[in-house]
This record gives structure tokens, sequence and C-alpha cells, in this order.
């Protein structure tokens, strides 16, 4: 999902324009106002996004290509099964690309972040759970903000696609090309002028993985960017409340957003009404219903807080304003 402005490496600003893992945090960030207990802190809007952009887990790609990348695409997952291609996409090209090729074990990816999704999400919980417990307001922020970013990318539908995968199979020379001696991120690197020409074509060109990975997104970023961030607050019940495992949370909504099979009807259809509607009133609602979910489990662990006995916020409260 775009975060839009990791675009300059030492962008002023980063953060004040708002793109899609902003305008999302904003949405949770309002919906959590609701569940916090009084007098209990945790990081408000403006110094959440302040570690989006270029000094989010996107910023990375900006800053050093192909360096210490957290992976942000959901497979292989431990709630996906691989060897099930049914599990991933139902394309011909998906089950060809995860035959011969594996992101953890292939040249090349040594200098990626080889932990999954999942795992920097549970990562970054402890993270936060330890900093709201030191009261370290920053630290707090920071894990909150990249917690959120990559659960709202493990939700999107176009991230359960094999692209990393795609990429590996597409690179057959791992180095990446240079320019002025630079590394360029995203050029497939053939063995050959030719090679590398006909490797681009499939990625970059007309209907190529990267072209239809892209163009998914940016409707759903002109979606988002066309509502206020209210209309993405889900209804969240005191029930929701309850179960404050992370893991759990997160393969709820999983399981929901895989079952509408929203990317492969993309790739299908391109954009359509029906589509686009599902966006906007089930996709991005529940994307902000588990980051929501997942900040206030830590809330919930940081404080030592039981179910059933929540507080109703008292926004007058010290430490706990929402901007």
């Amino acid at each position: 999902m775009y975060s839009t402005t990791a675009i300059s490496k030492n962008s002023k600003l980063s953060g004040r324009i708002v793109g899609t893992h902003q305008r999302l945090d904003q949405a949770a960030r309002k919906a959590l106002a609701h569940h916090l207990p009084r007098g209990k802190y945790f990081p408000a809007s403006k110094e959440i996004v302040h570690f989006e952009g270029i000094r989010g887990p996107d910023g990375l790609k900006r800053k050093s290509p192909g360096v210490d990348e957290p992976s942000h695409m959901l497979t292989p997952e431990p709630a996906v099964n691989p060897s099930d291609p049914t599990d991933i996409i139902e394309t011909a090209n998906a089950a060809e690309c995860l035959e011969d090729s594996s992101p953890a074990n292939a040249p090349g990816h040594e200098h990626l972040d080889q932990r999954s999704v999942l795992t920097l999400i549970q990562d970054h919980h402890w993270n936060l759970v330890r900093a709201l417990k030191q009261k370290n307001d920053v630290r707090a922020a920071f894990e909150a903000a990249w917690m959120a970013h990559m659960l709202t990318d493990g939700l999107t539908p176009a991230h359960h696609y094999p692209l990393s995968q795609v990429q590996d199979e597409l690179m057959t020379d791992k180095e990446m090309m240079r320019v002025f001696g630079q590394p360029i991120k995203g050029v497939m690197h053939g063995r050959s002028m030719l090679e590398t020409i006909r490797n681009n074509w499939l990625y970059w060109g007309a209907g190529g993985h990267m072209s239809k990975h892209i163009a998914y997104e940016y409707g759903v970023a002109m979606i988002a960017a066309t509502l206020p961030p209210k209309s993405f607050i889900p209804d969240i019940k005191p029930s929701d409340l309850e179960d404050t495992n992370i893991e759990h949370i997160f393969d709820k909504s999983l399981e929901l957003v895989k079952s509408l099979k929203m990317y492969d009807r993309f790739c299908q259809d391109g954009w359509t009404t029906d589509l686009a509607l599902q966006t906007k009133e089930i996709l991005l609602p529940e994307i902000v219903k588990a980051v929501t979910l997942g900040w206030y489990s830590a809330v919930a662990e940081a404080y030592n807080i039981r179910p059933k006995s929540i507080p109703k916020q008292d926004h007058a409260s010290k430490g706990i304003r929402e901007n």
C-alpha cells in the first residue's frame, strides 16, 4: 500500500502529505480512542504518522535498496500454505514461479530481512508493549506505526500474490543494476541486454506483474484519498476486544480478506464498481479494525487490562490526546 512520501531521501514533507497508510493509521487511532482506559497513554495520530513515508518501512527501499528491507509480501507465511497454489492465487504464472524459487534461499536475497510479515508484526507488537511500559513515547510511536504498516501490507490483497518469487525468477542476474554507482531496485537484470529487456517487459510492461500490482494499489489509494478517515472506522464491539492475541487478530482479518478474492478478480476484470465498493465498505474498514485491535492488544498487555472491564475514554485525560 502507498505511503506516498517515500520519494526523497530527506523529504521534510514526509508525514505531511498523507498517503493510504497514514489515512488508515488516523482512522485506527480515532477508533482506538473510544476504547482506551482513562489516563493511559498511547501515541497520537501526529506522532504515529511521523514514522510513515520516508521514515517508515517503505523509506528503506529509497534509502538503501535491497538492504535490510522488511518483507511486505504475505507469502510464504505460516498463515498460507505454499504447497497449495489455490491458497496463494489461482494463476498458472504463480504456480510456475513457485516451483523453482524461494526468496529465503535464492541468491541476491542475503541482505533482505527474511522474517515473515507475521513475525514482523509480532516483533513490533512486543516492542510496542515494552515501550508503553517504559513510557518511551518516541519508541511507542515508531513501533505503533511500523506494526500498523505491516498489518496493512499483510491484509492488502495485492501482497498475497507471490511477487517476490516472480521477481527472483526474472532476476536471472542477481546483482542489482547500477546507474552512476547507485543500485537501482526494481530493474530485472538479465544475463544479456536482450534478456534484460524481455524480463523487464514481463515485470513492468502492459499486463506485467508489477504493473498490475501498482494499478491495484493506485486504485485503493484513490479510493482512500477521496474519503475522510472517519468513513473507514469500523464498528468495534466489546467482544472484539476480548482476544488480545495479535496472531489471532491478524489471521481472522486475513481469512475474511482472502475469502473475497479481490486481487484475483482485479487481475481478471480490472477495477469494477463492485470491487471499488468492497474496497470502501469491507477491505479498508477491516484493515483499520485489525490495526485498532492490534494496538489495543498492546495497550491491554502493557497496562494489564482485563477483558470486559474497559472504562470509557475520557478525552480530556492527560496523555491520551487525539489529533
